[in-house]
């Protein structure tokens, strides 16, 4: 891997990482998300993270999908609930990092 994707690769991680981390901070908040959501979305995010961190290909095609679960929640919660809509803007700002962090790891690659 060369310096310019080593660096991609760590941006990728880092962004996933921040994305789980806001995920598994919803039940905490007073704005109504409860556990089961959040812990849907979040196991949804741990699922491709052992090969994000090996920089897998195949793992990296697939993570994309991950991200589905806590985008579809963080978009009902910013539409339907507004004490939540701060944690799930920021959310939804950390899904859209993370997949074009994901995409620019898989462009590097070639």
């Amino acid at each position: 891997m060369n310096d310019r994707a080593g660096n991609l690769h760590r941006a990728a991680v880092v962004a996933w990482l921040l994305l789980a981390a806001s995920v598994a901070c919803w039940p905490f908040t007073d704005a109504g998300i409860g556990w089961m959501i959040s812990s849907l979305a979040f196991v949804a995010l741990l699922l491709p993270l052992p090969g994000i961190f090996r920089a897998s290909n195949r793992a990296l095609r697939a993570a994309p999908m991950a991200i589905a679960p806590a985008l579809v929640f963080a978009i009902t919660e910013v539409i339907a609930n507004p004490p939540a809509r701060p944690w799930a803007t920021a959310t939804l700002g950390l899904a859209l990092l993370a997949f074009a962090a994901v995409l620019a790891v898989l462009r590097a690659a070639k």
